[in-house]
Formats: structure tokens, C-alpha cells, sequence
């Protein structure tokens, strides 16, 4: 159902009752943010996703079928010419002979050599805006991951892009080439579809394996097999990074030093203890089976107070575009840390912590790193980081770093190399802040 403004549309997200509905509020947060800087979307009716999306869908398949069987080398080729024809007139130039690349091919023969396994290859990527004069950047950004990883390999490979296959994150275009892209990148490559239970269910089948349960095991495999892999670190736009990535990350540190972790029946009471969680609880478009879970409701609670939606308030306070704690969260932040048993020192202390991350366009994912460490590092398979950033001065451009390297575990801690081959140790999330840091805004 379209919106009563002339510049946006709601995005077709529907009660789910699983953490597909957490994305109601990002969507929310992003709608308010195209009302407020009157940007115009394409109009999309169900009738073109019913004709149009499957059918495209379908072709985008086959384009992935012929693509898993061509040569490493063309298909790479291939890659590189749609994404400088993408970001067209625009042109940024690999040079092959850049000696970060040479740093990391050195590094990765190294890990090679003293593991005698082959590393998987990671390349994390910066996210430039998606809208105006630089959206060209994002299609330069991962030709060039691609082409770092290949150099870093030093031999033919197929690299895979993680990337966001729903109608979020490709509004801007029809709905024709939204089914290309979804059945092409979403299959050949890692998609991600964020919002997979609200596709039709033509093409719900037909892009079933990208949706978003799956694509973490999809990721975790390619790398446990010493495959090639680039993603955006950021996992999105503002109004994902910030009200989704760093909201949910923060909260899973103050669910692990909270006494009441095992204890979520107890968290859920004292949540409900706010008035304005209450209030939240009762108008939030959040499906019965995610209502009784503590986690995932104080989650949407806080996305919901950090991007000033479904709480009273009009969106004109919102971490998603300032990147500033609001002073309209702060108490509902502090409620909810108190529903957690953190109160006074303790809760300024975990907020101050968010406030710093949500300064960041890339928050630091530590998360994910301890995921990585957990099930790919610690089944024995090293892994070299490339990190590829984008540069907005003295001139725009887009920049490979120098690579980063996990060779083992040790007592839960991880020891590998950073620039330049310096020897590096510590747990997975310090190496998040650390690689974060430096590579990223």
C-alpha cells in the first residue's frame, strides 16, 4: 500500500513472527528518510512482480548456470567489464603492480606454506551512498575486490560476492532487472535476500536459496573450502548498519555480560515493565512467534528508538543518518539495559559504547569475526583479509589496503599477521576493531 507522500512507497514486508521482521524497522527508517529528502523510487505494483520478476528471475538463473561453467579466467573478465560498464562513465584503474597486491600474495603464500593449507580469501569492502553521484562507486568497489583476490591467489579463481538480493535493496531500479539481478547474483554469487518471505511464491521458489537463513552457511562453506569472497563490512546503508548491524551486535555484548542471560522470561517482564515498551510492543509490526522471544524484542526496541520510528516520534531523530545517539533514545536505550540488569555506571558504560560505534559507517562487526573464528578458522583453514575502500578526497577513488591474515587458533585467541606481515594476536574481536579502525570510516 503506497504511502499518502508523492516520493516513496512501503517496501511489501509483512508480519513474519522470525527476524525477517526486525527489518520493518530499517525499512520504516529509510522510508521516513526518502520522505524527508523528497527522493523519488520507481513505482512497483504487484502485478509487474507477478509478471515481470519470476520470468527475469529465471534468466538470471541461466546466466548463472553458464557462468559456473566457463573458465575461471572469463568469467572473471566477464565480471570486470559488467561492473566498469556499471559504473559508467566513471573508471577507476586496477594496477595489478600496486604493492599492497604483491604484499598480498606474499602473505597468502606464506600462510600457505607454514599451514599447509590454502587460505580462503576474503575481501571486506567499504559502502558508498546508493543514491547520487556516487552509487558508481559500489559497481568499482567489487570489481576491484575482485581482482585483488585473484591477485592475492595468484592463480585463476572464481571469486563470490555476498551481496543483497531483495526489493530493498534494489528499489532504484525495475522490477524486470530486479528478478536478472535476484536470480544471477543472488544463485552464481552469494545473495542475500533479506526479505525472502514477502516475494511471491513463484518467485519465492525460484530464489529460495538466497534467502537470508541460508546465506550464512552458504558463506561459512565457500571459505571452510578455501574459496574466494567479497562482502561489504558494513552489511549495508546507514539505516542497516547503524539501526540493524551495530544495534544487534551491541546487544548480543549486553546479553553475554548480563547476569539474566539464561533468564529471558525475566528480561521479558521487566521489558514490559516501561510503559513505552508496552506501548511499542502492542503497535510494532512484529509477527506473535518474535513477541515472546526477550532478545529479539528488545533488539526491535532498540533499532526502533535508534531510528525514531514506531515510537511516537516522526523520524527526525535517527542514529541512521546522524550517526549520533539521539537524546530521544538515550532513556528508552537505558530502560532497556536496566531490563538486562545493567543500571547506572554499568548502563552509561555499555551506552557510551554504542554512541562511539554508531559514529562509524562501518561498525566493526565483531560478531561476524567471532563466527569466522569459530567455525572456519578453528576447523583449520587460515584466512587472508583484503580490504577495499572507497576514497572521497582529495579526489574520489577507490583504494585496495593491505592485506590482513588469520594462520591459527590458540587458547581463543587468534594469531595471524597484519600490514605488512607484522605478527598480530588477540581474540576475534579485537581483531574486528583493530582491522576496523584501519581500514575503515
Amino acid at each position: 500500500m503506497a504511502l499518502e507522500v508523492p516520493y516513496s512507497y512501503s517496501y511489501p514486508t509483512h508480519k513474519t513472527g522470525t527476524a525477517q521482521d526486525l527489518m520493518s524497522v530499517v525499512t520504516r527508517a529509510y522510508e521516513v528518510h526518502l520522505e524527508r529528502t523528497k527522493t523519488a523510487l520507481p513505482a512497483k505494483s504487484d502485478w509487474q512482480r507477478w509478471l515481470l520478476e519470476a520470468p527475469f528471475a529465471v534468466l538470471g538463473l541461466g546466466v548463472s548456470l553458464l557462468l559456473e561453467l566457463l573458465p575461471a579466467e572469463t568469467v572473471l573478465r566477464f565480471h570486470s567489464w559488467l561492473f566498469n560498464a556499471l559504473s559508467s562513465p566513471h573508471r577507476y584503474a586496477f594496477r595489478e603492480g600496486d604493492e599492497v597486491l604483491k604484499h598480498a600474495r606474499e602473505l597468502h603464500d606464506r600462510v600457505a606454506a607454514e599451514t599447509g593449507q590454502a587460505p580462503a580469501l576474503l575481501a571486506l569492502i567499504s559502502h558508498p551512498p546508493v543514491l547520487g553521484d556516487l552509487a558508481h562507486l559500489n559497481f568499482a568497489l567489487v570489481r576491484h575486490a575482485m581482482l585483488a583476490m585473484r591477485a592475492a591467489r595468484g592463480a585463476p579463481c572464481k571469486p563470490r560476492l555476498l551481496v543483497a538480493t531483495d526489493f530493498f535493496a534494489l528499489d532504484t531500479i525495475p522490477v524486470y532487472q530486479e528478478g536478472l539481478y535476484s536470480g544471477f547474483m543472488g544463485t552464481y554469487h552469494l545473495g542475500f535476500d533479506r526479505l525472502s518471505v514477502s516475494r511471491n511464491p513463484m518467485s519465492r521458489c525460484l530464489l529460495r536459496r538466497t534467502a537470508w537463513d541460508r546465506t550464512p552457511l552458504r558463506l561459512l562453506r565457500l571459505l571452510g573450502a578455501g574459496k574466494e569472497a567479497g562482502m561489504v563490512l558494513a552489511g549495508g546503508v546507514p539505516s542497516t548498519t547503524r539501526i540493524l548491524y551495530a544495534v544487534r551486535e551491541w546487544l548480543g555484548e549486553v546479553r553475554r555480560a548480563s547476569a539474566l542471560k539464561g533468564r529471558p522470561a525475566e528480561v521479558l517482564r521487566r521489558l514490559r515493565q516501561s510503559a513505552d515498551f508496552a506501548r511499542f510492543e502492542d503497535e510494532a509490526p512484529l509477527g506473535e512467534r518474535l513477541k515472546v522471544s526477550a532478545w529479539r524484542m528488545a533488539e526491535a526496541w532498540a533499532m526502533a528508538a535508534l531510528a525514531g520510528v514506531f515510537v511516537g516520534a516522526n523520524g527526525t531523530e535517527s542514529a541512521a543518518d546522524s550517526g549520533k545517539l539521539p537524546d530521544s533514545a538515550r532513556g528508552r536505550l537505558l530502560d532497556c539495559l536496566s531490563a538486562f540488569g545493567l543500571d547506572g555506571a554499568e548502563g552509561e558504560k555499555a551506552l557510551a559504547a554504542l554512541s562511539e560505534e554508531l559514529r562509524r559507517e562501518t561498525p566493526y562487526r565483531a560478531r561476524f569475526f567471532r563466527v569466522l573464528a569459530g567455525r572456519v578458522l578453528k576447523a583449520g583453514r587460515p584466512i587472508v583479509f583484503v580490504p577495499v575502500a572507497h576514497r572521497l578526497t582529495p579526489e574520489v577513488g577507490v583504494e585496495v589496503h593491505e592485506a590482513w591474515a588469520w594462520r591459527g587458533l590458540s587458547g581463543g585467541s587468534v594469531k595471524g599477521w597484519g600490514p605488512q606481515g607484522r605478527a598480530w594476536e588477540g581474540t576475534a574481536e579485537e581483531f574486528a576493531c583493530a582491522f576496523g579502525r584501519e581500514n575503515f570510516k
